[in-house]
């Protein structure tokens, strides 16, 4: 009897303390170059001008609609030119990464600031120079 009781706290000793482990798993919105790295479907384009802010998307064509964007955790990145093609096709490569505060997606040399990113939709935001105001591009990407 003594020896069932032992083996009967040991087993719930391993169920206790197995129960209390914490996963190391990072939540899927966490800004790590795993939970970025997948595929992307633009979703969303916009340009700011001073007060103005005018919605590209509707006015994309087509064949530009159904890119993808496919980070990849060696830190690069494709452009696929999918679907409906464009002539001539708009696929590319590069290189991408986060910043050290991970609040900006870095394309190539180009950082775009990240406004939002829930695990799934990331939308970022660009700022070019222009004569005689910036412009501002905020993109919205869904991952797949």
């Amino acid at each position: 009897m003594h020896r069932f009781l032992l083996s009967v706290a040991a087993i719930a000793f391993i169920v206790v303390m197995y129960s209390c482990k914490k996963s190391n798993d990072a939540p899927s919105n966490t800004r790590t170059v795993q939970n970025f790295s997948g595929y992307y479907n633009y979703t969303g384009l916009s340009y700011t001008q001073g007060s103005v802010t005018i919605s590209a998307f509707d006015s994309l064509d087509a064949c530009e609609k159904d890119n993808l964007l496919q980070f990849k955790t060696d830190l690069t990145y494709n452009f696929i030119d999918t679907g409906l093609v464009c002539s001539p096709s708009e696929s590319g490569s590069g290189t991408w990464n986060l910043s050290a505060k991970g609040d900006s997606l870095i394309l190539d040399s180009d950082p775009a600031f990240i406004k939002s990113w829930d695990g799934k939709t990331l939308v970022v935001v660009a700022t070019v120079q222009s004569v005689p105001t910036l412009i501002t591009a905020t993109t919205t990407l869904v991952k797949k």
